[in-house]
This record gives C-alpha cells, structure tokens and sequence, in this order.
C-alpha cells in the first residue's frame, strides 16, 4: 500500500510540475495562437500616462503541491494511525500556505499601466505585462481588442 501511495504521489507531483510549466504571456508582442488569422477591433489613441505596477502571481499550484508534500511529510513522522492522520492534516495545511506564499513569489511579473485618451474622446486604463516595446507621454498607439483582451502597442 505504501508503494502504491508513493507512486500516486509522484504522479500527482509530476502532473502539478507540468502543468505550472504552461505560460500564457501578458506581453503585447506575444500573441495567442487561437488569434492568428482572426479580425480584431483597432481603436487609436494618445499615451497619457504610463506607470510600473506588479501583476500579482498565482499561488494555487505552489499551493496544492505544497498540500501534498505537507501531508506526506506529516503523516511519516509516527507510528501511530491517529497521530498520523492529525500530523497529514496540520502537515497538509501548513504546506499549502507556506507553497501557495511560494508559488505567488515565483510568478509574478513586472507590468505597465497605460492611461490612455482614445481618439473616441474617451480615457481608459490598460495594464499589460512589460514588453519589448516602450511607451511616453505623448506617444500615439493601437489599441488591438480581441475577446475582451486588448493589446497596446506603438503606432509606427
């Protein structure tokens, strides 16, 4: 029974490692694949300011194998059935927050918010992950909307 546990583990492990592997990209340059050979709606604009911020990383994976790992650690350090199953949950819950803290850290980004005057009369607020592109004050750009998406980037 402990092989079996041990191999579901790992397997569990390995399926969380893979798929926190997966990216999908806030850059303006970077575009979705599911994009390609679509129309999309450009609207034009004026920079009217531009500021740093943080986009906040995603601690549920970090969070689940920190889960994990706690209960296998927990659940091991006794003999008995009762204290190893109070040890897996006290183990199980201190993982997850100390792997959802972990996961946060790890995947967040730089970003820039984009205060912008389209060409409409209106003003909206774009936030997208720091690129190749850089912006200023001033600055006319395209707006490239796409399934409630929109991408900022230079006009040339």
């Amino acid at each position: 029974m402990l092989n079996q546990s041990k191999y579901f583990t790992i397997l569990i492990l390995s399926t969380l490692l893979v798929s926190s592997c997966s990216y999908n990209s806030l850059k303006p340059e970077v575009v979705d694949r599911s994009s390609a050979q679509r129309m999309q709606t450009v609207v034009f604009a004026t920079v009217v300011s531009v500021d740093r911020v943080i986009l906040s990383g995603n601690g549920d994976t970090g969070a689940v194998a920190g889960a994990i790992i706690g209960a296998m650690a927990g659940s091991s350090i006794t003999d008995s059935d009762t204290e190893s199953d109070i040890a897996g949950v006290l183990g199980a819950l201190v993982g997850s927050a100390i792997g959802a803290k972990a996961g946060d850290a790890a995947t967040r980004k730089p970003a820039i918010e984009l205060l912008l005057d389209l060409d409409s009369g209106k003003t909206v607020s774009i936030i997208q992950e720091e690129g190749d592109y850089s912006f200023d004050v001033g600055q006319r750009v395209k707006i490239i909307k796409n399934k409630g998406t929109s991408r900022v980037m230079p006009l040339k």
